[in-house]
């Protein structure tokens, strides 16, 4: 009966050895998995910010030119003198007399550029510089157009707008 008991312990023993061993194994195993999928993780991330990255510069350079043009929209803070120098060549170019007030930087939903002005001159006249003014390449928001005939063929007007495409980000530069 001896011998039966001691080789049931050892059967037993070697069972528990066996599963302690399976089991040992199991964690390395899961272990060594968890590595492989962080791993496999850690390199799609770095392929895709790689890959993500490229489509950027790609569409970057292909928008290059339509981006320019956008940006040629706005008027820039920087930008306001030539803005009343263009309006002043309008003037001239139309032959009607303009005082322009000055300008004020309007906010609301978005920011503008509030702009008034007071013109005089023959009807056609004020008629093509508001015209002219209207196919500079901003958006323009009139706020205000009063038409007066002051004597003969003499009109004079009170003209108040808003530059909706201004831009006063970069007046500090």
């Amino acid at each position: 009966m001896k011998s039966f008991h001691k080789s049931s312990l050892v059967v037993l023993l070697l069972t528990v050895l066996g599963l302690g061993g399976v089991v040992f194994l199991g964690r390395q195993l899961q272990t060594d998995a968890n590595q492989i999928i962080d791993s496999y993780l850690n390199l799609y991330s770095t392929s895709r910010g790689k890959e993500d990255l490229e489509v950027t510069k790609k569409i970057l350079t292909e928008t290059m030119e339509a981006r320019a043009k956008v940006a040629e929209a706005f008027l820039q803070g920087d930008e306001l003198i030539p803005f009343i120098e263009q309006l002043e060549s309008l003037e001239k170019k139309t032959g009607v007399e303009m005082k322009l007030d000055e300008p004020k930087s309007g906010a609301g939903k978005t920011p503008n550029l509030e702009i008034s002005f007071h013109l005089t001159g023959p009807f056609n006249s004020l008629y093509r510089f508001l015209s002219l003014m209207e196919n500079l390449p901003y958006q323009l928001e009139w706020r205000a157009v009063a038409w007066t005939l002051d004597s003969g063929t003499t009109w004079s007007g009170d003209f108040s707008l808003a530059v909706v495409s201004y831009n006063q980000t970069n007046a500090s530069h």
